[in-house]
């Protein structure tokens, strides 16, 4: 077997031997461990394969993911060994053309069916895939679809995402992390205490959260074990598979411990724009229904949730050195932000844009019967003006929110990587600046 070099490391012996923000992350361990990796993976990988596609029942959950995420992340994708991603394509095609993929039989069958391709290393990349975004969309399995239910598996999302980052953060202080380390921790443990306000729905005791905030208000406080429990009652609120869904939704590129933290919070980003993109939805409905104390309450939600995550996601965020961010631009090719899916049906579900262009870097543009601004302009008329009024703020506040969202992020984006053009053909900073002044309700001012 052929152990590749993994990427990220710094040509400097010293840097290489740097644990957290800056170096290489936790676990990395010695070639022979790695070594030892693959041919775990892979003798893992052809047991379970042998017995599915033999005599034995597609046992999904059994597939040994430990082995062979534990690979991915001790070398990176970027480096990962030809013979196991063949085997892994070939595991996922017999089982196809054995006829037992059925990945809507169970969570485990389509977590399997979901999460497999990831590990290819296609290129160029894709944003969805190295966000392992569908992989993580199986928190709403067990949800009816109701808008409260929804929420409630989306608020238990965020909290594991961010639980799964605090331990990275916390284990990496503890291994002997430099300043900028205890600064990333620190951000990491301000964001978990105020999970409340952007994921309310996620402990129904906030009292370990609550203890967070009161350590890290306390000079003589203890952060790390109150952090360290509130990981423990967020985990032990979740179902089995939406923990394993996070552990394996985590497949680095390179050995970095900064892109941890960065596809960790790309997670937790995105849980922000499906909210805001479901409440819109769920918004558009309710106008169109004349309910409109329903359509204002939705989108009240949103905004309280979205200004509520902006300044502590983004905190995290820039603790990234533009060195690091560098090396993983250099991995990334062909995933942007710009291809979100859940930020396009943001903009697409709140108005029409007739400057709005396709382009292949973002892939398909979404298509909507309506959009919440023409609805509400079609039928304000005809509502209580209170009602109206009520509508008309919560969605100029919404707009406030999300533009706000998106200068912060040009302002992030500057500190790490200048003026540099972006992944995905935009002008980099320049573009976002731009999208920043875009409002989410251009004619409201008609109003």
């Amino acid at each position: 077997m052929t152990e590749k070099t993994p990427v990220g490391g710094s040509a400097d012996p010293e840097e290489e031997r740097r644990i957290g923000v800056g170096g290489t992350a936790l676990g990395l361990g010695t070639r022979a461990g790695r070594a030892q990796a693959l041919r775990d993976a892979v003798d893992a990988v052809t047991a379970w394969s042998h017995h599915v596609l033999g005599d034995g029942l597609p046992d999904f959950a059994s597939f040994p993911y430990e082995q062979v995420v534990g690979y991915y992340q001790q070398v990176g994708k970027a480096a990962s060994a030809g013979e196991l991603v063949a085997l892994l394509r070939g595991a996922r095609l017999g089982v196809a053309c054995a006829g037992r993929a059925r990945p809507w039989a169970s969570p485990d069958a389509w977590l399997f069916d979901t999460w497999l391709p990831l590990t290819f290393t296609d290129r160029p990349m894709s944003y969805v895939s190295y966000a392992g975004n569908d992989v993580l969309s199986i928190a709403e399995w067990d949800s009816d679809g109701s808008p409260a239910a929804t929420e409630r598996a989306d608020d238990l999302l965020t909290a594991v995402l961010l639980a799964d980052l605090v331990v990275r953060e916390t284990d990496a202080l503890a291994a002997g992390g430099d300043d900028r380390q205890r600064a990333r921790t620190t951000a990491v443990w301000q964001a978990l205490g105020r999970l409340p306000e952007y994921a309310p729905l996620a402990l129904a005791d906030r009292a370990p959260l609550d203890a967070v905030r009161a350590a890290l208000g306390d000079a003589a406080g203890d952060p790390a074990t109150a952090a360290l429990r509130a990981v423990a009652a967020i985990r032990a609120a979740a179902p089995a598979v939406l923990l394993r869904a996070v552990e394996v939704a985590l497949l680095p590129v390179t050995t970095l411990h900064d892109e941890r933290m960065f596809v960790r919070s790309i997670q937790l980003f995105e849980r922000l724009f499906a909210r805001v993109a479901r409440s819109l939805t769920f918004a558009v409905e309710a106008v169109r229904a004349d309910r409109p104390a329903d359509a204002a309450a939705f989108l009240e939600t949103a905004t309280t949730r979205l200004t509520g995550a902006t300044s502590p996601l983004y905190r995290i965020l820039t603790t990234m050195p533009p060195e690091s961010f560098a090396v993983i631009r250099d991995h990334t090719h062909g995933a942007s932000a710009i291809q979100s899916r859940p930020y396009q049906l943001v903009e697409a579900a709140s108005a029409k844009r007739s400057c709005e262009t396709h382009s292949p870097e973002k892939g398909p543009l979404f298509t909507l019967d309506s959009t919440l601004q023409e609805a509400f302009l079609a039928r304000a008329g005809g509502w209580p003006t209170e009602d109206a009024r009520r509508l008309e703020e919560a969605m100029r506040a919404l707009d406030a929110g999300w533009r706000g969202m998106k200068r912060t992020h040009w302002g992030v984006t500057m500190k790490i990587i200048g003026r540099v053009p972006g992944t995905g053909g935009t002008a980099g900073a320049d573009y976002l600046k731009a999208a920043a002044d875009m409002a989410l309700f251009p004619q409201l001012a008609e109003v």
